[in-house]
């Protein structure tokens, strides 16, 4: 199955508005992304995209399994994506960066599918799917 990655995430939501505005959705797995809301360059083109991830819990062994949990952790100071998230919205400000999530049931072979795609159109993967 093919995935587009410009074309998978249709709603995108204000990141500085996480907290306030999004209902806390529990035990709901998915694909995840944060993007700029200006384009910038890539290695071939360019992509408003920085980083996509997926959520794939098991509420019986996860204290709190699903989207809204891992998109929480975001607003944390975590290591890695996290951790590089963080550090981005601090220099350009929250208000430039956006999320988007798709509830879906194989969150693992469409996350890999649409970095696959992102890898394909900019022969890199999202500046944030790597670490520093």
């Amino acid at each position: 199955m093919k995935h587009d990655y410009q074309a998978f995430f249709a709603e995108w939501k204000d990141w500085s508005k996480f907290d306030e505005c999004e209902p806390r959705f529990n035990e709901i797995n998915g694909v995840y992304a944060f993007r700029m809301k200006t384009p910038f360059g890539r290695l071939h083109g360019s992509s408003q995209v920085l980083y996509i991830g997926m959520c794939d819990q098991n509420a019986k062994v996860n204290r709190r399994p699903g989207l809204w949990h891992r998109l929480r952790n975001y607003k944390q100071r975590n290591n890695g994506a996290s951790e590089r998230l963080n550090d981005l919205v601090k220099k350009v400000g929250d208000t430039q960066v956006e999320y988007s999530y798709v509830p879906c049931a194989s969150p693992r072979e469409i996350e890999k599918g649409l970095l696959a795609d992102y890898y394909k159109r900019h022969l890199e993967l999202p500046p944030l799917n790597r670490s520093k």
